[in-house]
Order: structure tokens, then sequence, then C-alpha cells
């Protein structure tokens, strides 16, 4: 399908969508850049994906490196189901996708600082994000269901 077909089925709104997946390529970037930096100041060589036991920078290593992988674990599905409710609920979907992204950026820097405690403000406002969003995924589907 050509993209100008696409624009006239979707919503304009939807650019707001979009605009969300690129902050989230932002997020992903930064988290890495955290690693990458963490690896190099640390001296945490790969394949490692954790410092090894003992090492005298293990926790504030494997700290930015669990920011960054706990991120990773729920990215897809969190993006996909904004993507997806962002058909029907543009605004709504972009607002939650983005206070994921928010609250992802907040968590990732509270872990990296190596107090695991400081990620659970950007915890809890991902999860304010997350939980809504899965909620209109499920209205989502009956809407798609009880449609005639």
């Amino acid at each position: 399908m050509p993209a100008s077909k696409i624009l006239e089925v979707l919503p304009r709104e939807y650019g707001y969508v979009c605009i969300v997946v690129v902050l989230g390529f932002i997020l992903n970037m930064y988290l890495t850049m955290n690693v990458v930096s963490a690896r190099k100041k640390y001296g945490i060589k790969y394949p490692a994906l954790y410092a090894p036991p003992g090492h005298k920078h293990e926790v504030a290593f494997n700290c930015i490196q669990r920011a960054h992988q706990n991120t990773l674990e729920t990215f897809a599905f969190v993006m996909i189901r904004m993507l997806l409710c962002g058909v029907q609920y543009p605004i709504a979907s972009a607002f939650l996708g983005a206070l994921w992204v928010i609250g992802r950026f907040v968590y990732g820097y509270g872990y990296s600082t190596g107090d695991p405690n400081e990620r659970f403000k950007g915890g809890i406002i991902s999860f304010l994000a997350d939980m809504p969003l899965t909620l209109l995924t499920g209205k989502l589907a009956y809407d798609f269901l009880t449609s005639k």
C-alpha cells in the first residue's frame, strides 16, 4: 500500500504515535550509550553481559546494564500495543507511550546511579503508562470484535 493510502486510512493524530516511536529509539540509544561508557569505564569486556562476581565495580556496572536490559525486555510489547491502539485512539496511545518513555528515562537515570532503589520512581511512571495501555489494548480488541 502506498504511503499516501496509509495516510488516508489512519487518523492524522497517528503522527504523534510515530513521534513516540522515535522517542523510544532515542531512549534505547541513551541506555545503550550508558552501557558502552560503563564497559569502558569499569573494564567489562564483551561477551560478558554483566560484571563477574567480585568485580570491584560489579554493582555499578550491573545497575547500568540492568536498566538497559529491563527496558529491552518490555520495549517491544509497549511499542506494539501503542502502535495498535493508535489506530483507534491515537492521542491516548501517544500520551501513554510518551509517559512510558519518560518513565524509562527516569528509571535508567536512577538505576545508573548504582543504587537499585533509585529506579523505583521511573518504574512507577512506566507502570502508570503500561497498565492503562494494556487496558486500552483490551478495549481495542473489544471494539474490533463488536463492530459491524
